[in-house]
């Protein structure tokens, strides 16, 4: 069973029972679901399972979240899964374009990082990866999330390139919503304090090339990952919508994607 398979078949699983609830009338507009912590206990899965399962109900429009009350069934949750597919559609290609953007642009810093890196720069380095892998073992996803993105400001830091760490926190505050994604996914924390102790032990060796390399891995896993992710969205997406078809399993070349904008809409 490819990793990451049954996960998804758990995070579908919700979306459908909770969608039926809502079908049947046993959940009305306005009623409040569970809290996210019960409703791992019903359905027996973990809580970044469910955070999943309802940010795909909240984005077909079958559910609303107000931010300290929780989740709710929308007034007029019908007919919405289909603008989710399409709202899916594009995510997924614009995952796509700023994992190239990084893929070409953060394997670069790595190397330059290698080569300028400080005393000071390797130690931010350090504390950065180790403190994410603790804060990941512990469950504290959210902390993980800001360490995660503080060891690659620090790669771009270490540059001692004050224009590229300007774009590199511009890039950075566009995939943030994918990192903290990626770190929701069970396999993804188990890899990812993995990845930045490699990436921080080559910048130590001077190692560049290793440091690039490191780093593309790195930004492969987490594509791998946010595709699957998104696919998995997909595929519920398309329950609420059994006529709407379901969207490609496979992410287009970009190649392609690029030739389908120029041609404009069908």
């Amino acid at each position: 069973m490819p990793a990451g398979s049954g996960h998804r078949r758990v995070n579908e699983a919700i979306v459908r029972a909770i969608q039926d609830q809502i079908r049947r009338g046993e959940l009305k507009p306005g009623d409040r679901l569970p809290p996210e912590r019960q409703l791992a206990e019903m359905f027996d899965a973990s809580r970044s399972s469910v955070r999943e399962a309802l940010r795909a109900l909240e984005l077909s429009g079958l559910i609303y979240s107000r931010h300290g009350e929780g989740n709710f069934v929308s007034e007029a949750p019908g007919g919405a899964a289909l603008t989710l597919l399409d709202f899916l559609e594009r995510q997924r290609a614009s995952l796509l374009d700023l994992s190239e953007a990084r893929k070409l642009f953060e394997p670069f810093l790595a190397t330059l990082a290698a080569s300028r890196a400080t005393r000071e720069d390797l130690e931010e380095l350090h504390r950065a990866a180790e403190e994410e892998a603790t804060q990941l073992q512990a469950g504290e996803t959210q902390a993980a999330f800001r360490s995660d993105r503080a060891f690659h400001h620090a790669v771009a830091v270490a540059t001692g390139n004050q224009e590229l760490v300007k774009l590199h926190s511009y890039l950075s505050d566009l995939v943030a919503g994918g990192r903290r994604e990626a770190l929701e996914n069970d396999v993804r924390r188990a890899q990812s304090a993995m990845d930045h102790r490699r990436l921080y032990q080559a910048i130590a060796r001077r190692d560049g090339a290793a440091a690039r390399a490191a780093m593309l891995r790195h930004l492969e896993n987490v594509e791998r990952i946010l595709m699957d992710a998104v696919v998995g969205y997909q595929r519920a997406a398309a329950r609420l919508a059994p006529t709407a078809g379901v969207a490609p399993s496979r992410p287009q070349r970009s190649g392609a994607r690029r030739a389908a904008r120029r041609a404009g809409p069908a």
